[in-house]
């Protein structure tokens, strides 16, 4: 049997979005919608159970876009902010996609390494909400795409896990930002001065917002678009910072299965939200396994009355029914 947490009370949140005063995150294998001016009770997007990632709520927020595994390799899903069925718009079948945004015009912005010869060349694509044919951005091999008002940053191909699953890697595929200032095409080196794993690139304002372990911890930093005036914003005695994401001024990012939210990056200190899940959280009800599909092993004592069993990872006392 698997048991609840001690408090039913308790999640664990990832991958939040802004849109107004709606956040979107993950947790229990579906995606979530919250208000932050409505208490904190959040409801269910998706009620699949499936894994699932980077929800992005739309420029207009009336739909929210995300990845999930319904039907085995990770898919671009779409669903109606105010509820309705989910549709999937795409059938690459590639282990790598993922939504990561919304273009200009109102297409999901996605990842895939769909039609390539190797996972480390994801290209940037625009997704129709009709289910039409994506369009691939002319960019090349990106891990992600953070459009400002006038420039652009690209996150280099990464080595394919976030920081937090590979802590203070320093190889040559970790992540690296590079800038096109004036729209031109044109993309040069941003902070190349700085050692460290570099990952989800947002705009916030006129600066430029990452995450970066290079001290140590994944933490949010910013600069402007030239690079100048650095400022790291979360501490670095905790756990990392992960999934950041942003709506133009503010920031949010999750860190320990938290959400948390900076106002502006002129000061204001991180603030944890106070979200609680809605509904029967059935993944922290007990249910029954079948043992003999996770029966790992057994070892029967000396007087043969009885034998320890190994199952699903924890190992129990089984008494011999029938005796010796």
């Amino acid at each position: 049997m698997t048991q609840p947490s001690a408090s039913a009370a308790q999640a664990y949140l990832r991958f939040p979005h802004l849109h107004g005063e709606l956040v979107a995150f993950t947790a229990e294998d579906d995606v979530w919608l919250a208000s932050l001016d409505g208490g904190g009770r959040a409801w269910r997007v998706s009620a699949e159970n499936v894994p699932v990632t980077h929800p992005r709520i739309s420029p207009d927020g009336t739909t929210v876009a995300w990845t999930s595994t319904r039907d085995g390799a990770p898919e671009v899903h779409i669903a109606p902010v105010d509820g309705g069925p989910a549709k999937r718009l795409t059938y690459w079948g590639s282990s790598r996609t993922q939504v990561r945004g919304w273009t200009a015009d109102g297409q999901v912005l996605a990842l895939s390494t769909h039609g390539q010869a190797n996972l480390r060349r994801s290209w940037a694509r625009s997704v129709p909400l009709d289910g039409g044919p994506a369009t691939i951005l002319p960019y090349g091999w990106v891990g992600d795409v953070a459009r400002g008002e006038t420039a652009t940053v690209l996150l280099s191909a990464p080595m394919g896990r976030e920081a937090a699953w590979w802590k203070r890697y320093r190889g040559g595929t970790a992540g690296k930002l590079w800038i096109d200032r004036e729209g031109d095409g044109e993309f040069t080196r941003l902070h190349e001065e700085l050692d460290g794993n570099i990952e989800y690139p947002v705009w916030a304002g006129e600066r430029i917002a990452f995450l970066s372990d290079h001290e140590g911890t994944g933490a949010l930093y910013s600069s402007l678009a030239d690079g100048s005036d650095l400022r790291r914003h979360t501490p670095l005695d905790g756990f990392y910072a992960r999934h950041a994401s942003g709506d133009g001024t503010r920031i949010i990012y999750s860190s320990a299965g938290e959400l948390w939210l900076l106002d502006d990056l002129d000061g204001a200190e991180p603030r944890r939200l106070d979200l609680r899940l809605g509904g029967q959280r059935t993944d922290q009800q007990p249910f029954p396994v079948a043992a003999a599909r996770w029966f790992g092993s057994a070892s029967p004592d000396h007087t043969a009355r009885g034998s320890a069993v190994a199952v699903r990872g924890a190992v129990h006392w089984v008494t011999h029914r029938s005796g010796p």
